[in-house]
């Protein structure tokens, strides 16, 4: 029966050879070739994949003749569009198409790219089929009628068994593999990861959309609050705003230009400390003498670890408890640090050393208000260290960058050369380590950011240089800790170390605003990374009022309250009384209810 159907089993084997071919291309020179060998980030549910074409195609078997070929021509037509337009704009943002962008347009083309420009001829192999088996479905539509054949039935319950076998496969994989992680990790399927190219090969380009349409209907659907959960909202940023006389921090800063540093998994407990004899971090170590120095700052990141930390960072805002902000929410609207300062005059960008797609990074930025984001087409991808973009190159690129800026302006940048697993090639270890620590995932640690902090330390020298320095504050904090958040069980099972307190995981981050030729001082108020945007607003010269309402955090060099909530509701630093208790622990419904409901968009 099927056999004698050719459209419906041509329309099965074209779709699937063309998500197979976007698969390949993705990781071809330009994206405009076949790469077999890098089409899966890793074993993926191959049959699950045959299931979702299945699914749709078998939907056919509902129409009789005309109506069937019209189907399969249709949804074939639309597959091949889309799966076209998704190599199109993932070479130009190494992302994906997405229905959300039906609702938020602006979220589309933020760097306002003319996509046209990165068509490829390679991009006609998915639409040059398409006419040939459009004048074909035609003449035997014309030749049928003419004739007077008999027309073929329908076969709803056909149809219906191999919909519900392919659900039923589906399903099956999403509850083995996600569900009970029956594969310990190895494979992940109905899930979203933080590069786009991992999720589209874990579930297949039919799944990727299939999945992203449920999510705009379901996780990522903007809620209404009821009257009272929004009277509630309001009453904790009411109460939340201290409104305490402003002191000499208040400007202390005013006019300067402000760059921001996110270190890849930089903890605390490396600032000032030796191994065999040398200092890990000795240019961040200098940074101290002339910095405010927070001695008691806390990691907050949630699912989202390295996107929660610029979320948090920019918005003071808790992340979500469930899922990531920046594939949920990637469109809110936040009363943001940048812009904060471009309301007192900046210009704001942001740079990350990594494609735009991953963790939806350059999308969120733009919402949250940067007016300008340099993802890695804005450099010369020149060297690459650990996963990525050497923070040695992209750090000396950034460097000739800014001398072109207008002033004052807001930088917010990230670096990547030292994310897990530290793993630097050798001519890049610079430390001298005993073996017993040489060949740990501590001694690993401790040469990667070594190699970042001497980076850091080049890049305010060529600032000092070309007479930036002394007119720029710069701040460096960790996006989340490292070693000990993945590897803590490789570190209880190190031998004897030279300070045993490297064994612990006490959650700290470094803090430090730098500026110049100031005076140092050490911070030792309990607070954390919801607290920067707060902190760097008042210091910058912007008035309490313009944040207190709608920041969760607390101005570190003026605040009474000396504690903290982390990820875990844990609650650090000296124990609140009531009603400031229950305040506290509100904090993550109060900002699930902010972020679900888009609570700011005005």
């Amino acid at each position: 029966m099927l056999l004698n159907n050719k459209l419906l089993i041509y329309t099965y084997a074209a779709v699937l050879l063309k998500s197979l071919l976007l698969l390949a291309a993705l990781h071809a020179p330009d994206s405009a070739g076949v790469n077999i060998g890098k089409m899966y980030f890793s074993l993926p549910p191959v049959f699950s994949h045959l299931m979702f074409v299945l699914f749709f195609v078998a939907i056919g078997l509902f129409f009789t003749n005309r109506g069937r070929r019209t189907y399969l021509l249709v949804i074939h037509t639309a597959f091949s569009l889309l799966l076209f337009w998704d190599l199109v704009y993932y070479r130009a943002y190494a992302a994906f198409l997405s229905l959300r962008f039906i609702q938020h347009a602006n979220g589309f083309n933020p760097l306002h790219l003319n996509l046209w420009t990165v068509i490829r001829l390679f991009d006609f192999w998915f639409l040059i089929d398409l006419i040939i088996i459009g004048c074909f479905a035609l003449f035997r539509m014309k030749t049928a009628a003419a004739a007077g054949k008999r027309r073929h039935r329908r076969h709803p319950v056909l149809a219906a068994i191999l919909m519900a076998a392919a659900v039923g496969v589906i399903s099956y994989d999403h509850y083995r593999i996600d569900v009970q992680d029956a594969t310990k990790g190895q494979m992940i399927f109905l899930r979203m990861c933080w590069v786009p190219f991992q999720s589209m090969s874990n579930m297949s380009p039919i799944g990727y959309h299939f999945l992203d349409g449920l999510r705009l209907f379901g996780e990522t659907k903007e809620v209404d609050l009821t009257s009272q959960e929004r009277g509630e909202v309001q009453d904790w940023f009411a109460s939340n705003a201290e409104k305490l006389p402003d002191n000499g921090y208040k400007g202390k800063f005013l006019g300067k230009n402000l760059i921001v540093i996110q270190v890849e998994s930089l903890e605390a407990f490396v600032l000032g400390q030796k191994a065999n004899g040398q200092e890990i971090t000795p240019n961040l170590n200098r940074m101290l003498g002339s910095s405010l120095n927070f001695t008691n700052f806390y990691e907050q990141v949630n699912n989202g670890t390295s996107s929660d930390s610029d979320l948090l960072t920019t918005t003071s805002i808790f992340p979500l408890r469930s899922g990531t902000n920046f594939y949920r929410y990637p469109t809110n609207t936040y009363n943001s640090l940048p812009k904060l300062l471009e309301g007192i005059g900046y210009h704001t960008i942001s740079s990350h050393p990594e494609p735009a797609g991953n963790w939806n990074w350059l999308e969120a930025h733009h919402a949250i208000g940067y007016q300008e984001s340099w993802d890695l087409r804005k450099f010369n991808f020149d060297e690459q260290v650990g996963i990525g973009f050497s923070d040695e190159s992209y750090l000396r690129q950034m460097s000739d960058k800014i001398k072109d800026v207008h002033q004052p302006f807001l930088l917010h940048l990230v670096t990547l050369s030292s994310h897990g697993p530290f793993d630097l090639a050798e001519d890049k270890r610079e430390l001298r380590l005993n073996p017993s620590l040489e060949q740990t995932i501590m001694g690993a640690y401790f040469q990667a950011l070594h190699y970042t902090d001497k980076q850091i330390g080049a890049f305010l020298g060529k600032m000092d240089k070309a007479g930036l320095l002394d007119n720029t504050v710069v701040v460096v904090y960790g996006d989340h800790t490292g070693v000990h958040k993945y590897y803590q069980d490789q570190i209880d099972a190190l031998p004897p170390l030279e300070n045993e307190k490297w064994r612990s995981h006490t959650l700290k981050l470094p803090f430090i605003v730098y500026s110049k030729g100031m005076q140092s001082e050490t911070i030792e108020t309990v607070g954390g990374q919801i607290d920067t945007l707060p902190t760097l607003a008042y210091l910058m010269g912007v008035d309490a009022a313009k944040f207190e309402s709608t920041a969760m955090g607390k101005i570190l060099v003026n605040t009474k309250r000396d504690y903290t909530v982390l990820n875990d509701g844990a609650i650090v630093g000296r124990q609140p009384e009531e009603p400031d208790m229950s305040h506290l622990l509100r904090s993550f419904q109060i900002a699930d209810w902010v972020h679900e409901s888009n609570y700011f968009h005005k």
